[in-house]
This record gives structure tokens, sequence and C-alpha cells, in this order.
């Protein structure tokens, strides 16, 4: 079985501080757990993110997130002008369309 990390890729985040880093591989590693539970074959967890308007004060932040589950693709893109908060709302919205479709 791959490790954790083996299953993340990251992209854009190359600027980000070690303590941003920190928490954002943190949030990261509680919804990998989490989707590995309720996806029978989770395959990777890909987050990008892209600032869309990058002014001192007034940065926005795009985040991308696909999780791949046996050929599925669940897809989610916020844009907001708190990083943590895109990528959580981003992370979440993966996890309850997952959800759905476990569900159904």
């Amino acid at each position: 079985m791959a490790s954790s990390r083996e299953k993340v890729e990251l992209s854009g985040f190359k600027g980000v501080d070690d303590s941003a880093m920190a928490v954002v591989n943190d949030r990261i590693s509680y919804y990998l757990s989490r989707y590995s539970k309720i996806c029978s074959g989770f395959e990777r967890l890909a987050v990008r993110m892209k600032k869309v308007h990058a002014q001192k004060h007034s940065e926005k932040y795009e985040m991308h997130v696909s999780a791949f589950d046996k050929g599925k693709i669940f897809t989610s893109t916020v844009t907001g002008k708190d990083m943590m908060f895109a990528l959580e709302t981003a992370l979440s919205k993966v996890e309850s369309e997952i959800s759905k479709t476990i569900t159904l």
C-alpha cells in the first residue's frame, strides 16, 4: 500500500511559509484519512493553489481539489481571501461529493 505522502500531489504552494505549510499538511492529512475511510478504492488527492489577485493585503487564493477513487474524480474549486479557509472549504466540498455518491 502506498504511503499517505505518495497519495498527495501539491501544486502552487512553493511560496507558502513553513508554519502555514504545517497547517496545510495537517488539514490535508486529516481529510486524506477521511477520504480513505469512505472510498473503497481511494487512489490519490491533488491540491492546487493559485493566487488570483496578488496585491498586498488583498490576496485571493483559488483552491482546486481533486480526489481520485477507482477511476472516479471528485473535484471542488473555491476562491477566497483566506488561504486556509479556501483549502478547508474545498476539501470539505470534495468529502461531501464523495459521501453523496456512496449514499446513492
